[in-house]
């Protein structure tokens, strides 16, 4: 069955997805991105020289066993989630004017994810970024926010609720989360990409970029009508590589009032109805099954 998402002239994005160790979450991941409907433009694997032995093999394997159109890239030495996302995302850019999809390696999509982040490009002028909603995505999880709530059993049923919600609002967002980040075509001509120089290995960047992008006047956006499940912190835990008061200061330093708006954006919770809404829908759901 067509999605009823999809259009005839459905925004063309392009899937990037950095791997970094975490080699149990990557059945789960790209099992839901060969589901995508319809499918990814192209999908582009940045394999970050992993110490885990197993994972760039089990990459190369996939995509040959499944016989699948997908670029992989390989680096020699590690550079680091900044630098692997700029390079993919130039890639992308040279080559096409498709809209660019960051999806972490510890995430699992809905299948008509694409569909639904298409039509908010299509619907919401001047859009820099998008996010979706998940169970730990910081301001964007339900039902809990700002926690790490428990992955649905059936992330399928978790979406259907989510649109069933009603038709999406697309609230705006003080940032995007980096889990699952849609930036459109136009914010990567207007800003450029992420600042690998003062971000590094990762945890901020995304921050940055949504500030910048306020600061040009494009719009950072919820795609409240759509969900990614989200372990979280896997590829970058053994490296300690966690979020902390230095990213967070790094941030601040070039935009001294970034941290007052996400707390003013907690406080006022404005997508509180929506995930209500929503928990009320899945719990209906799941009743049914």
């Amino acid at each position: 069955m067509a999605s009823p998402y999809q259009t005839a002239a459905a925004p063309p994005i392009a899937l990037i997805i950095p791997v970094y160790n975490a080699y149990d979450c990557l059945p789960a991941l790209l099992a839901s991105v060969r589901k995508l409907d319809p499918p990814p433009t192209q999908v582009l694997l940045v394999e970050d020289a992993s110490s885990d032995a197993r994972v760039r093999p089990a990459l190369q394997q996939y995509i040959q066993a499944q016989q699948l159109d997908w670029t992989l890239l390989l680096h020699n030495q590690n550079m680091g989630f900044v630098v692997s996302v700029n390079a993919a995302m130039q890639r992308v850019s040279a080559h096409s004017s498709d809209h660019c999809l960051l999806l972490n390696q510890d995430t699992v999509c809905e299948r008509a994810l694409l569909a639904k982040l298409g039509r908010a490009l299509q619907l919401v002028p001047d859009v820099a970024t998008i996010t979706p909603f998940s169970n730990n995505g910081e301001i964007v999880s339900l039902p809990q926010v700002c926690q790490n709530n428990p992955a649905p059993a059936d992330i399928e049923l978790m979406a259907s609720a989510c649109a069933a919600a009603g038709p999406p609002q697309y609230p705006e967002l003080p940032t995007a989360v980096g889990f699952c980040m849609l930036i459109s075509r136009a914010a990567l001509s207007r800003l450029g990409y992420f600042d690998a120089q003062r971000f590094g290995h990762g945890y901020g960047e995304e921050n940055d970029y949504s500030c910048r992008a306020r600061a040009a006047g494009m719009r950072n956006i919820l795609c409240d009508d759509a969900y990614v499940a989200h372990i979280g912190n896997q590829s970058f835990a053994d490296l300690a590589m966690q979020p902390n008061a230095q990213a967070l200061q790094r941030v601040l330093e070039l935009w001294p009032d970034y941290l007052q708006r996400v707390q003013q954006f907690i406080s006022a919770d404005p997508l509180r109805a929506r995930r209500d809404v929503i928990i009320g829908h899945y719990q209906a759901l799941t009743a049914g099954n």
